[in-house]
Parts: C-alpha cells; structure tokens; sequence
C-alpha cells in the first residue's frame, strides 16, 4: 500500500533524475527511498522508473501515473491552505 510520501518521493525522483539526488533532498537514506519507491512500484503494478547508472528517467505508464500523482500533491496543498 502507498501513500502520500510515496507520492512526493516519486515526484522528487522524477525531478533529480536520480533516487540518490532525491534521497538528499528528502533527508534520507538512499536504500530507504528506493525501497519506498519499489514498494509504490509494487503496490500499483507498474515500474514507474527505469533505472540506468546514470539515474532513472520514467517509463511511459510512470510517466501518467506521475501527472496524477502531482495533481494529487497539489490538491492536497490547496486543501491544506484552506483549512
């Protein structure tokens, strides 16, 4: 099962380009974030990123499911904003 934070560790990872440079920006260890993100993976039955040595970019269907993941985030701060 995933949550939110699943769904902010997706979008920095898609916005490093890589899970190492997304780890740091969230304060947290990388293994910790990649597991997060193969458990999102799991949990939605998808890969959402394909990983290469030189970062991670994301596949097609990642792709979609990071567009409705960021309009969820953004909702959920607009929510949060007014109450």
């Amino acid at each position: 099962m995933y949550n939110l934070q699943h769904l902010k560790y997706a979008v920095e990872v898609e916005r490093t380009g890589s899970i190492s440079k997304a780890a740091k920006n969230l304060f947290m260890g990388q293994p910790h974030l990649s597991k997060a993100i193969m458990e999102l993976e799991d949990s939605i039955g998808i890969a959402v990123f394909n990983r290469s040595p030189k970062g991670v970019v994301p596949t097609a269907r990642g792709e979609e499911f990071l567009r409705y993941a960021k309009n969820i985030l953004a909702q959920m701060d607009e929510m949060e904003a007014l109450y």
